[in-house]
């Protein structure tokens, strides 16, 4: 079984433009290419302010995160499922500057993990997609989306990885 049939999908919302400031997690784990499990947990965002177009977005605000766990106590969740696998996110390089901006913020030493983009890899498996947005995406191959919800939001790309795995068997291996 190849390590791609392992892997964990990530999704974070933010509360403002810092990479920091994540104030939700979404987890997927995929394992012998099934979903395994997941997580999910608000964070209280550093620094703790909300941008209002994020707020309509994804529906969080100050008062749901004010007591929440800070990044730094919702970590080793989070590394326990994530620990050793490739992760997976729809549009990648924003979900891995928070992880990576958040993870250094509170000097968490972890090994960083190989990123894929489902974003970039639709476009690649689906090029005649009307535009691959992860609702689009979702909506095109009948993937459940509850969109800007975190777990929801992971679970769906994980879903995408899977689907993925068909169409680009090459990435894969």
């Amino acid at each position: 079984m190849n390590k791609k049939t392992n892997f964990a999908a990530i999704d974070f919302e933010t509360a403002n433009y810092e990479p920091t400031s994540a104030c939700a997690v979404g987890i997927t784990v995929v394992k012998n290419g099934k979903i395994s499990g997941s997580f999910c947990s608000l964070i209280k965002p550093e620094p703790f302010y909300f941008v209002p177009e994020f707020i309509e977005i994804h529906g969080i605000r100050p008062e749901h995160t004010a007591y929440a766990p800070d990044f730094e106590e919702v970590w080793p969740e989070m590394k326990k499922r994530i620990e050793g696998l490739p992760l997976f996110a729809h549009n990648a390089p924003f979900d891995k500057k928070v992880l990576l901006s958040c993870l250094r913020f509170y000097g968490i030493d972890f090994e960083e993990p190989e990123f894929f983009c489902t974003c970039r890899l639709s476009r690649q498996a689906w090029p005649h997609f009307e535009n691959h947005k992860l609702s689009t995406v979702c909506r095109m191959l009948n993937i459940p989306l509850d969109h800007h919800k975190a777990d929801s939001d992971a679970n769906a790309c994980a879903l995408i990885a899977l689907k993925l795995r068909e169409e680009l068997e090459k990435i894969f291996q």
